[in-house]
């Protein structure tokens, strides 16, 4: 297996030779790896209810490669669920990775000491996905009430960390609040166990009854015959 390479392999932003389209002739990238966000919107979805949101911005222009946005949200997530509790919060990405990131390895030998000297400003092979972000823009955001605006920081500078450059996290009010939602309705309870009903007297006389009908009688065994 592969190892994969580090973030100062494709950090810098570069002119995109990466549009795809449903016809092969007008496509630069012929196929496109899949990228591996599993979820875009997590948690309780119902934004509206919530007063605050804590936004994660990045001060450079960057390629955030999909696995590290991926990692970003599992961690805001699992801390999140943790601290706060289930459908306390709302997290949102804000960035999508279209960018196909290619690579050219020129690297050959069994011991990889020789280097090829043909095409090395070639197109390249299409091996990964970022998106290109810009400085002050926004990666990501959780909503959440006044009493879990310091988890969402924390959950944020967690996440920060998965990402090879300087972040800022801001608070400010949700504009989309409605006082008259209530979170607490679209939150998934856990399904409760179901009630064994506990059967009477006449009942158990019954089931014997049915059962004692119901049940074949037994076949003697046939004596083997004797000489």
């Amino acid at each position: 297996m592969a190892k994969l390479r580090g973030a100062r392999c494709h950090r810098r932003l570069k002119r995109a030779f990466t549009r795809t389209s449903k016809y092969r002739r007008k496509s630069y990238i012929k196929a496109a790896p899949p990228h591996k966000i599993i979820h875009f919107d997590s948690g309780n979805k119902r934004y509206e209810g919530f007063q605050y949101i804590v936004i994660l911005y990045a001060k450079k222009d960057i390629n955030l490669r999909h696995n590290a946005i991926e990692a970003a949200r599992i961690t805001t997530n699992r801390y999140m669920g943790k601290v706060a509790g289930k459908g306390t919060y709302g997290l949102k990405l804000r960035v999508f990775p279209h960018q196909i990131i290619r690579e050219n390895p020129i690297a050959m030998g069994a011991g990889a000491d020789r280097m090829s000297q043909g095409m090395r400003a070639a197109f390249g092979k299409s091996v990964s996905r970022s998106a290109r972000v810009k400085a002050n823009q926004a990666i990501l955001q959780l909503y959440v009430q006044e009493e879990n605006v310091s988890n969402a920081k924390d959950s944020l500078r967690k996440a920060a960390s998965k990402f090879p450059i300087a972040c800022k996290s801001i608070v400010e009010k949700n504009k989309i609040y409605d006082p008259n939602v209530d979170i607490r309705d679209f939150v998934v309870e856990d399904e409760p166990e179901p009630e064994v009903e506990t059967p009477t007297e006449e009942g158990d006389e019954e089931s014997d009854k049915e059962t004692s009908d119901e049940t074949p009688k037994e076949e003697q065994p046939v004596a083997a015959a004797t000489e």
